[in-house]
């Protein structure tokens, strides 16, 4: 069957049958962010599909479940299921187990999170990408908490909270290099982006747009010239992502 709609000049969003209900939430979402976004620089056109887990096998090489965004010819999209597959959440709730009760309920979570992939589509709609994975995700978690902070500050604090509770994960391997390399696995990539996003609200909190400002004047970007910004305004960032292995960090 063809995908249904919610026509919409920045967000148009396409659905499974079945998910009118939540696509127009999922929307609704994400627009209410862009008025945080729209002083900085144009917003694109990002594409929203939520999709059923056979309309997604159907159309994506990648396993059912995560949220993610994708850039091609077609333009900036993003992908959402219908629902969360139990085998993923039985995942999480394994990864999760020694830490105790989540602050809230990770279908809920992951839904949140969806407001970091579209972080991401800006990043690329703006040529704030370097191509360095550690600096994209921490630019992005920058992007997201900005945008919750000024239009959804009760949602800054639970991503805030579940970051903390995340953050209190052990995982064998916590090497920046590894991480760049995508050689951990879900516990790790847990751990550095709950890291990611509390460092980020630091800078945020102690300096609000400087760091998006800085970045947009001197678009666009490369792994070179993101590192040299980011540590010329905040030098003692060299200790921290050394703590996490990096070789001449960053």
């Amino acid at each position: 069957m063809a995908l249904e709609a919610l026509p919409h000049p920045l967000l148009p969003a396409f659905f499974s049958p079945g998910g009118a209900l939540r696509a127009n939430a999922l929307q609704g979402y994400l627009l209410s962010l862009t008025p945080a976004y729209a002083p900085y620089a144009p917003l694109p056109v990002v594409r929203l599909f939520v999709l059923s887990e056979k309309d997604w096998r159907a159309r994506l090489p990648y396993p059912y479940g995560l949220p993610f965004q994708h850039t091609g010819p077609e333009g900036l999209i993003l992908y959402a299921p219908l629902t969360y597959p139990e085998r993923l959440l039985h995942r999480l709730r394994e990864v999760l187990l020694p830490l105790g009760p989540p602050p809230g309920e990770i279908p809920a979570f992951l839904d949140l999170n969806l407001g970091h992939e579209y972080a991401h589509a800006l990043q690329v709609a703006w040529r704030l990408r370097t191509g360095a994975r550690w600096l994209d995700e921490f630019l992005a978690n920058y992007l997201f908490l900005l945008g919750l902070k000024e239009k959804r500050p009760e949602l800054a604090q639970e991503l805030l909270l579940f970051s903390a509770y995340l953050a209190r994960l052990n995982p064998e391997k916590k090497s920046l290099s590894l991480y760049e390399r995508r050689r951990g696995n879900l516990e790790s990539a847990l751990w550095f982006q709950a890291h990611f996003t509390l460092k980020a609200w630091e800078i945020l909190e102690k300096d609000g747009d400087r760091l998006l400002k800085t970045f947009l004047a001197e678009a666009p970007l490369d792994r070179r010239k993101g590192h040299r910004l980011l540590l010329a305004l905040y030098p003692d960032l060299k200790a921290w992502f050394a703590a996490f292995g990096l070789r001449g960090a960053p």
